[in-house]
């Protein structure tokens, strides 16, 4: 992915959202082909979600006022992904993989998540 980031700079071609995550180091909220998506309320709704793309190793250290110790569901499209109570990755409430959770499974604290990181 990394000689992407080279060929995109030298010669302006458009990126995919991985290759993109991967050349700007970090994750990125609002994808148009997001690896997971979060929701306010059960059952994926309460508004507008938030979708989330991220590099493995990476992650969203802090979800933001709007989904801060409000997420009730969430989708993940791809990759393994970590949930933790509070920011910087702290607190550790679970891992999960692919799958549609239309209410927070097992580990997670209704309204508890306020970051995640993709370890897979």
């Amino acid at each position: 992915m990394k000689e992407n980031c080279f060929e995109a700079i030298s010669t302006i071609i458009e990126l995919n959202d991985e290759d993109a995550a991967t050349c700007s180091g970090g994750a990125y909220t609002g994808s148009n082909d997001p690896d997971i998506i979060l929701y306010r309320d059960g059952g994926f709704g309460g508004g507008n979600p938030l979708a989330v793309n991220a590099s493995i190793g990476d992650g969203v250290n802090n979800v933001g006022p709007d989904f801060n110790d409000v997420t009730s569901s969430f989708v993940i499209i791809r990759g393994t992904w970590q949930f933790y109570k509070d920011e910087n990755y702290r607190g550790y409430e679970g891992s999960y993989g692919p799958g549609v959770y239309s209410s927070l499974p097992g580990g997670i604290v209704n309204d508890d998540i306020t970051s995640l990181y993709r370890a897979g």
